[in-house]
Order: structure tokens, then sequence, then C-alpha cells
């Protein structure tokens, strides 16, 4: 390192000013009415949720809340698993997978065998009155900036416009319906759900409710609507909210239940909404508004990517139009926004003081949705999370945490009564009651006892990202808890402690003998996550000046004893501890291969061969029919992110833009569609995996060091990303031509050292200070809390 130099200059990029102010992509529009839900267009708030679709005239929006689960808490621990557990590990220890398998659905399953599932609150139908004219100029759009959903349309002479948001600040929907003739617009309004739901009708003089219960231990809930009007009236007949004569009609709409979970305690849903509602008037309308677009536009702007020259905000081509072109521009595009709206997605559905995003995120379409909308944490949750921190949204994973808190108290219970340890466990699936206990009867994916030692890894990976330690110091004894139990639980075989009895999940393997199981004694994702677990609490430990005590010696012990990552026979990264033959050698799952990621044990510059080794399991993935689900596809953009293959890493982006992505770029997930003839299912961890690929591809920081354009596809020559994350407190601008570094903005949040892994020497600047790096590997330096560093690469000479 030297002062700067006459000899060396820095890279100044031409036109950057522009490249900076110029928009991106933000908006989703349509010149079609939606009539389906994978057409329909997604508002939230964390709590409430709404999908706005139907006809011009005649339509309905779908609402969710996010406590809307039928049934309360439930004690489903098996009581038979304790004196069976040892009996299930002596028949798996000699090799009879079946009979431990036949053991383990009965002894392990909890008992009713399934969770609570997540419900829709209800439907509200909407009609228009109007004559048999032609409609034409339709269009509706989602404006990922302002979180606003906007219809309009003309039949003759008269204009109608709908504008649809869910205010975080207001805790409410808000939907304005105008026509240009003043006293154009009738119509009425109905709210609906099926046959569930206990009484519908008049909650004052212009408010309609709907509501119900939901079974046996489960909360109330009731979901009303206010009308008010210009020049028109409002009544209430029987059920129906009737407008008649208006110009402009303002509905304000919330649902509410009792779920004793949450910080703002509700116990007479029916009174809380009459109370909250009352109030609101025409005239607040434009002032929440204007509150509500400045909010949304403070967390859009936060990270923007840029990879096209357009220089509007909305694309030339519909959204549905868009996803079926093969031009490279419009796929780029395309990819700006689908970025923005896996943020938007993100922010809308978890929110800090609410429930974590679930399989859906929020937005659930019917009573009875696919997988019961839960907790999947043997990787969907987990999923669902990986932008938060990355992509600048690090308060959307507080609802996380909090539930962590839930499921940690809950799964000390289990793991006595289940196992007879200490600390707590959780399984392959929770609910919104933080239910611990085994899920179903899947015998390839309930009996893996992993699934709350993989959350607790999301708490190191929240504080690399924000330096937090009051953050750490409140979640050390969730750490703890998790660590204890795999303290006890684990047992030893062939020198190695394992995971007895476990599973890589949901996939199946063939032995030697021929014996197909899914039952195993440790796999290799067992082990990564115990790496992981355990590392990171002896580091917590110490970052916050822990006394050394009996468990953390004993951890540290463990470490090493764990099972190792194995090569197989071909050059492959072992699945399991045996170099077995997979039954489905295109599974979903890429579990092994936790360790490339979301880890950090294994990267190409440390341990090339296990580097190598991953590469060779997920080409055999792939060659086989891997990433045929949206989330699959996703985590495969992850895994060639840091494999640094940045082509393939698009080209598994573009088929999840193509061949898994909704007319509305909601995430699918098409196998029940070959396997029962289901249409496919929205899952949103797709979404959400996929703008973690972009975010990798242009940025990684692990281990103390940050990677700029890491897996830069040769076809992104010029482009630009805003305000991603890095360990250590940092956010980034990053900017590029030619497929090269041009220039790259760093703010220090915390005060951290850096240091910068780059091929050519940079040039630091900071107002005032200036420091040339010359070294091609590594520029290292300490950063100022508040600051604001410019990175410019030099000339290379030689």
């Amino acid at each position: 390192m030297h002062s700067k130099s006459s000899e060396q200059k820095s890279m100044h990029p031409e036109h950057l000013d522009q490249r900076e102010s110029k928009k991106s992509s933000a908006i989703l529009w349509y010149d079609h009415p939606a009539e389906e839900w994978t057409q329909a267009l997604p508002l939230g708030n964390g709590r409430l949720g709404a999908m706005i679709y139907g006809k011009p005239f005649e339509g309905h929006i779908c609402l969710n809340e996010e406590s809307m689960v039928y049934g309360g808490p439930i004690d489903r621990i098996n009581k038979d698993a304790g004196k069976n557990l040892p009996i299930i590990r002596k028949l798996l220890k000699e090799g009879h997978i079946a009979e431990a398998e036949e053991l383990e659905v009965y002894a392990l399953s909890g008992t009713p065998q399934s969770q609570r599932p997540y419900q829709m609150l209800c439907d509200l139908n909407y009609s228009i009155c109007h004559t048999e004219e032609a409609v034409t100029q339709y269009h509706r759009e989602l404006n990922l900036q302002t979180g606003i959903c906007k219809t309009s349309f003309l039949q003759g002479n008269t204009n109608y416009n709908m504008e649809s948001l869910i205010s975080k600040d207001e805790d409410l929907m808000i939907i304005s319906i105008s026509s240009s003739n003043p006293q154009g617009l009738s119509m009425s309004l109905l709210l609906t759900r099926g046959r569930f739901y206990s009484h519908t009708g008049k909650l004052d003089d212009q408010m309609i409710f709907l509501d119900g219960n939901l079974g046996d231990g489960g909360s109330n809930f009731c979901i009303a609507v206010k009308a008010v009007t210009d020049t028109g009236t409002v009544q209430v007949i029987g059920e129906h909210l009737v407008i008649r004569n208006a110009g402009q009609v303002i509905l304000y709409i919330n649902g509410v239940t009792t779920y004793p979970l949450r910080k703002k305690q509700i116990n007479d849903c029916n009174t809380y909404l009459k109370k909250q509602l009352a109030p609101y008037s025409l005239e607040q309308y434009d002032a929440i508004l204007k509150n509500h677009e400045l909010s949304h536009r403070e967390v859009y702007d936060r990270s923007v990517l840029t990879l096209t020259e357009k220089s509007t905000s909305k694309s030339v081509l519909p959204t549905d139009v868009q996803l079926q072109s093969r031009n490279t521009e419009d796929v780029d595009s395309l990819l700006e926004l689908y970025y923005s709206y896996g943020r938007y997605l993100l922010s809308e559905c978890s929110q800090p003081g609410g429930l974590p995003a679930n399989l859906q995120g929020i937005w659930c379409e019917g009573i009875t949705p696919t997988w019961d909308s839960k907790y999947t944490i043997n990787i969907n949750t987990e999923m669902n999370y990986w932008p938060a921190d990355m992509c600048n949204l690090s308060e959307t994973a507080q609802p996380l945490f909090d539930h962590l808190e839930r499921v940690a108290e809950n799964g000390k219970r289990t793991a006595e009564l289940m196992y007879g340890c200490r600390g707590f466990v959780c399984h392959h699936n929770t609910d919104v009651w933080a239910d611990t206990a085994p899920q179903d009867l899947a015998k390839f994916a309930t009996y893996w006892v992993m699934g709350g030692a993989w959350l607790c890894t999301h708490i190191w990976s929240h504080y690399q990202y924000t330096m937090d330690k009051d953050f750490l110091r409140r979640m050390l004894p969730i750490l703890k808890e998790a660590v204890l139990f795999f303290s006890d639980y684990l047992s030893e075989d062939r020198g190695e402690l394992v995971v007895s009895p476990s599973l890589s999940p949901e996939n199946t393997y063939i032995r030697p003998d021929g014996q197909i199981g899914s039952i195993c004694m440790g796999c290799t994702m067992d082990a990564a996550i115990l790496r992981d677990l355990f590392s990171q609490y002896l580091k917590s430990c110490g970052i916050l000046n822990e006394p050394i005590d009996p468990l953390q010696e004993k951890i540290a012990e463990m470490i090493p004893r764990l099972s190792p990552y194995r090569i197989g026979k071909y050059g492959q990264l072992m699945e399991w501890r045996e170099d077995y033959e997979d039954w489905e050698p295109g599974h979903r799952h890429v579990s092994h291969l936790y360790g490339l990621f979301p880890s950090d044990q294994i990267d190409i510059q440390d341990t090339p061969e296990l580097a190598a080794a991953c590469r060779v399991s997920l080409e055999r993935r792939i060659q086989n029919g891997g990433g045929h689900t949206g989330w699959s596809s996703a985590w495969l953009v992850n895994l060639l992110a840091r494999l640094k293959d940045g082509d393939k890493a698009l080209h598994y982006l573009e088929i999840l833009l193509s061949d898994l992505s909704a007319p509305n770029l909601f995430d699918m997930h098409p196998p029940l569609s070959r396997i029962s003839g289901i249409p496919w299912v929205f899952q949103i961890d797709g979404n959400f995996g996929g703008i973690s690929g972009i975010a990798q591809m242009l940025l990684q920081s692990q281990k103390g060091k940050l990677r700029f354009l890491p897996a830069l596809p040769n076809r992104w020559k010029k482009g630009s990303i805003t305000g991603l994350k890095a360990e250590g407190g940092f956010i980034l601008d990053i900017y590029w031509d030619e497929n090269q570094l041009i220039k790259a903005e760093l703010l220090s949040e915390a005060g951290e050292e850096v240091c910068i892994c780059h091929e050519q020497g940079l040039k630091i600047i900071c107002q005032g200070y200036e420091e040339i790096f010359d070294s091609r590997k590594e520029c290292r330096f300490q950063t100022e809390k508040g600051k604001r560093y410019t990175i410019l690469p030099l000339i290379d000479h030689r």
C-alpha cells in the first residue's frame, strides 16, 4: 500500500452520471383483466394481504391476514417416541432400513400427525352498474415504487379508475373507485367466504362485515368494509354495501383476528374494526396516499438493479408478453423488474411485530392451501429470508427471529419428552403456534431434527450483516438451547458424531444390497449445519465476552468429530456418509451442497477440491432434471454464483422466469401437475431465492472478504446494482462496463475493517483521504462508521 502516484491512473467511467440517474423498471402492467390467481396483483403491509383481480365491472379481491390459521395450539408430542428411539437406532445400525422407517412412522410422528393450516380471510366482491357498450383502453398495473395497484378503462365517454393500496401506517386497505361522470358510479359490494364463517351484515350505516371463528381453540376473526363518497349515497341493504350516483367512492377495509401472540392484542374483532374505521373520510385519502407512496419509495430506492439502457420506469411490453419474449434486452429488463418485485414481496409480507412469511408469503388463495401454507423449514422458510439482509431489507427478518424464540420455547418440551434431551428441537415444519413436533407421515422428510438448527444459523448471518451486538445478545440463549440439544442427541458411529436417525431432506437412496430408503445415520447436511451452529455459538460467546463454561468446552471438542465432507466415486460431494446411488438423480433438493450455499464452509479459493466436487454434484443433478421447481431452480442460481459460473447462473434465472413464473411473476412449483393433476402451485420462496441469486452474482461477502462481480454473466456487459449489503455492516453501490468494475461506493455502517478481493489494484477515496492498493489479491483498510468510500480500479499496465 502506498499513497497516490502519478504513474498509476484509475479508470473513470464514461457517462457515469447518466448511468446513476437512470430509472429502473418498476411496474408490472397488463392490457387485459386478471381472471385467475396467477394473473392477480399482490398488495400487503406485512399483516394484511390482498390479490386484485376480476373483470372491469365485476370482480373480487382475495384478502388475507397473517394469523388466519384454523385451530389453536395442540399437544402433538408422541408419547411413545422416547422408548422406541433406541430401537430405531439399533435397527438402523444393523441395516434394517425398512423396519426402522416403519417404526419411525408409528413412534415419532406427531399425534395428530398434522399441524394447523393457514387459510384465506375472505373475498371482497364488487359489481359496478354499466351499459353493454364495449370497454376499451383497459390497463392495470402494480407500481413497485409506490405500492399502488391501478386499473383504468374507458366505456363510451366515461373513464373508470380503481386505485388500491394497503397502508402500513394506517394498518388497513384503501381502495378508490372513480368515474369521470360526476354521478355516474353506482355499485354494490359483498363479503364472502364459502361456508366457513358465522355472520355477515351491517356493522353501521356505511359498513358491512363478515365474522367467524377458526375452530376449536382457534382465533375469532372479522373483516369490515366502510364506504364514503363525494356526491353519492351509501346504504347497507341486507349484507350488501350499496353506493348510488357517486363520482368517487373510497373503501376502507380491514380484517383482524384475536390471535393471542401478536403484540397488539384484540379481544373483540367487531368492536375494534367499527371503532378503527369510523373516523375515516373521503378527505383523508390524499394524505394517506401521499404518505404511503413516500414510505414505499424509501424501501424501493434502497436497492435497484440496472441492466438495460431504457429511460422509463415501465416496459413497452406488458409483463406477461415480456415473459414470453426471447429478446435478451426484454429478458434483462424483466430481470430488473424481477429483482425489484422480489424485494417488494418480502417487504409486503414480513414486517416487524408480525409473523414470518409462510410458503405463500401472506397471499393464500383458499381455505385448504397446498401444504397448508405453513413454514417448511428444511429449505423453504430459510430461502424466504436469504435476501433479507443482502438486499437491504434487514427489518423484514425480525418476524423470523420473534417466531424462533417461540419455537425454541415449545421445542424444549419436545426435546425432553420425545428424545430425553436438554435444549430445544424443531423438525421440518412449524406453524403460527410454533409447533415443534414432527409434521405428517412422510418418511423422506418428517423425522429430521435439524429444522430449528438451520433457522438458528440465520442469527449469525443477520449479525454479520448488521453487527448488532444487542440483537446477538438477545438471541444467544436460543443458540445455546439449540447447541445443548445436539450435545445430548448426537451419537457415535465409526468414530464420528452423527445425527441418528436422520435423512437428507426429501431425498431417497439405493443401498448396494438394493434396499431403498431415506433414513440414515448422519448425512452431509446434518454435519454442515452443526459445524455452523457450533462454531457460530462459540464465536457469539466470544464476541459477547461470555465466560468459558463446560458447554463451550464440550462443543469445541465435538466440532472436529462431526462427519467430514467426502468425495464419491463420481467425483461428487457425497450426500450420505456412504456412497449410495440416488433413487432420483435429478431430485429437487440439493441439501448436501449447503456448505457451498447458504454456508461459506466450501469455496473455490480455500477448498478447491470440495468446490470441484460440489460442481460435479450440481452437474449430475442438472443433467438428470434438477431445478425443475421454482425454489429449486433459485437454489441452483445461488450455488452457481458461488462457483463463479455467471453464465449458467443466468441460464437458471431465465428458466426461473420463462418456465417457472406465472404471468404475475409469482414463483411456481410444477411437479404436482405431473403427479396428481393438481394445477401449478404458488410458492414464494423461489421469488426470494431468485433475487438472492442475483445479489450473489454481483457481490459476495464471506469470511471477512468482499468480492465485486464474482459471477457476472458475459451478457451483462454494462450495469449497476445499488444498495446491496455485505457482511461487516457495509452497503455498496457497484457499477460496471465492458464486464469490468468501473466504480463502487461503500458506506460503512459499523466502522469495521474491510478486505476487498480484486484482480486489479484499487484506489480508495474518502473525504480528502486517498490510498492506492496495488496488490492483485487483497485490499484491506479500516473504515470509519458513517463514512462513504469511493473505490476505483487501477489500469493494469503490466
